[in-house]
């Protein structure tokens, strides 16, 4: 019966995981939208965007897709969309032909840092526990 019981209430915190994951997913796109971005755009400009001291990151494709939890294709569709918008430059990579090298632009950058205060309000509104750690 203790096992039923412990289940039970694993699954209710599985399941409260992803309902706040949702609900979150789904403020971040309104919020981003007026940016002309969606989450997982902002994610992608935020990996890029790196560290403000070092002028940011230039990661291979295969990286970046394992930092921003989507498939190597996904990944790729995004970041073609990105790059359209000027947002970021992708080259291929010396050492290895068939390696790809996506780094964000000056006007990505720019993107980003204005989507970046409404981006981190919503997870302070959302991730409350977060907040008061």
């Amino acid at each position: 019966m203790a096992v039923d019981k412990d289940e039970r209430a694993l699954e209710r915190e599985w399941r409260e995981i992803l309902a706040i994951h949702a609900r979150t997913a789904c403020e971040l796109d309104r919020e981003l939208n007026q940016y002309g971005l969606c989450a997982s755009d902002f994610e992608v400009l935020d990996v890029l965007a790196g560290d403000p001291e070092d002028g940011g990151c230039t990661f291979r494709v295969q990286e970046l897709a394992d930092r921003v939890h989507l498939s190597q294709s996904a990944l790729s569709r995004l970041v073609a969309r990105l790059e359209k918008e000027g947002l970021v430059d992708r080259g291929i990579c010396s050492e290895d032909r068939r390696g790809v090298y996506v780094a964000i632009t000056d006007s990505g950058r720019s993107r980003h840092a204005e989507a970046r205060p409404g981006h981190r309000a919503v997870l302070e509104r959302m991730l409350p526990k977060h907040a008061e750690a």
